[in-house]
């Protein structure tokens, strides 16, 4: 499929732009209520487009570990900065059914009409919105060391995000002051980095600990946290409330294929928990990796990942009735 990289100008006429060579570029489209959305483009320059939606205190910056294996498989990957992170503007009022909306009017302005989604952790419930929202234009949905839903992790998740997601829903105006506290709107300096780091190091498992050996991949992660804060905390404060909160669809009724990839050595979102929504997601193909942990998943195993999707979309896969789960594919 081929596409166009475009943005609208103020009177919402497409601006036609040169495809983009094979380095990661970046830019930005202008929705419909003149707000700007901030992408990363990446991956093969005419490939199978790929919507990547990054993690909670992330930004598009994540997608930098897809480039080399997107690449490879013959996939475009476009990863959003989502309201009020990095440089997209701020959604007075945002939810998550907001970013559908958001999604699909940039697709229209690229010129991409059918896509695949991913979900990297907290970035999962916006990838289920959409295929929710319009399942004729979403290929497939990929769900990476995904961050099930309130009722699971309210069952089953760590006992501090039990704790954390239980207040978010009964008390949300104590806890949003709380979050103020705790993540504060300050520059996320090397050192603060640093200090971010020490405090996620009880919470990595398996192969978690030797990315902070790997320089690249490290210096992508600092990257992604620094744009995160670029603007403010505002907006991952707000989406911490928001995803404890119902995600205001179906999940159940999701018709598009969904592929699920998560670790075993996982700290941050249990596997016990994801095994349990599992069977909440009819159709879902799973592959647990023993010896992962949660972002290891989407560093080390990203050329697995994007090898299935497409050939999944080469053998020409459409939705399906849904069926029983598997464990593998």
């Amino acid at each position: 499929m081929q596409y166009k990289n475009g943005m609208e100008d103020d009177a919402g006429q497409a601006q036609a732009h040169p495809s983009r060579t094979a380095k990661v570029q970046e830019g930005q489209v202008v929705l419909p209520d003149g707000r700007k959305l901030t992408y990363l483009a990446a991956g093969s320059t005419r490939g199978l487009p790929l919507f990547h939606f990054h993690g909670h205190g992330s930004s598009r910056m994540e997608a930098l570990v897809l480039d080399k294996a997107a690449r490879a498989a013959g996939i475009s990957v476009w990863a959003f900065d989502r309201p009020g992170i990095g440089g997209s503007d701020p959604c007075p009022g945002d939810c998550l059914g907001n970013w559908p909306m958001d999604v699909f009017a940039a697709a229209d302005q690229l010129g991409i009409q059918r896509f695949l989604v991913q979900g990297m952790s907290a970035g999962a419930a916006y990838a289920l919105a959409c295929a929710d929202h319009d399942p004729q234009r979403i290929i497939a949905c990929s769900l990476v060391s995904p961050l099930p839903p309130p009722p699971i992790i309210r069952r089953s998740g760590p006992i501090l995000r039990r704790w954390f997601w239980w207040m978010a829903a009964r008390f949300p105006n104590f806890l949003e002051k709380r979050l103020q506290q705790i993540r504060p709107d300050v520059e996320l300096t090397p050192d603060r980095f640093t200090k971010r780091l020490r405090f996620l190091e009880p919470w990595l498992g398996g192969e978690d600990h030797n990315l902070l050996k790997n320089p690249e991949i490290m210096q992508i992660f600092a990257r992604s946290l620094q744009e995160s804060t670029r603007q403010s905390n505002a907006a991952n404060r707000r989406e911490l409330l928001r995803l404890a909160q119902p995600w205001g669809f179906d999940q159940k009724a999701i018709s598009v294929p969904l592929f699920l990839w998560h670790g075993e050595q996982d700290r941050i979102v249990l596997p016990q928990s994801v095994r349990r929504w599992l069977l909440e997601l009819p159709g879902c193909q799973s592959q647990f990796y023993a010896k992962d942990g949660h972002f290891s998943v989407l560093a080390l195993r990203s050329e697995a990942i994007l090898q299935t999707l497409q050939s999944m979309s080469c053998r020409g896969i459409v939705p399906l009735s849904p069926r029983t789960n598997t464990d593998r594919f």
